[in-house]
């Protein structure tokens, strides 16, 4: 009996001085995860912002206006492929040479769209040191 008892202590002693050794867990911040899409996907000229509209619209390619003389202007005609009409927003964000967002981003503009319509989002960067640019579609609040 008393040999049980002294060998369940030593049994708890180690137990204690096994979890009291442990170094305390790492805090500090890691590192962070690479993005897995590649360039240019991961940074697209076009973004839906709704999931939802992903499917339904679909987008030809811009016709950029960029002389140096006067500001950027970019065109992106939009298609609606259902037999539904959406309201949406959308907005141009510019980018100068070094792909900086240029301020003041303009806001928001209401775009109804009808079924199988084509619609043509347009805009012009209010400087002329626009170099890039990102349409962004989103549902209309």
């Amino acid at each position: 009996m008393i040999r049980a008892h002294m060998a369940l202590m030593f049994m708890a002693g180690l137990m204690l001085l096994s979890t009291g050794c442990q170094a305390p867990p790492d805090t500090s911040p890691s590192a962070g995860q690479g993005d897995w899409y590649p360039a240019p996907m991961n940074d697209p000229q076009i973004s839906v912002v709704s999931p939802e509209l992903r499917d339904v619209l679909w987008f030809q390619p811009a016709i950029v206006t960029n002389d140096g003389q006067r500001p950027m202007s970019v065109e992106v005609p939009m298609r609606n492929v259902t037999t539904e009409k959406y309201l949406v927003e959308f907005r141009i964000v510019f980018f100068d040479e070094h792909d900086r967002q240029i301020n003041p981003v303009m806001s928001w503009e209401f775009m109804p769209v009808l079924p199988k319509q084509v619609v043509r989002l347009k805009r012009s960067a209010m400087s002329t040191d626009a170099e890039g640019y990102r349409l962004e579609v989103k549902w209309s609040r």
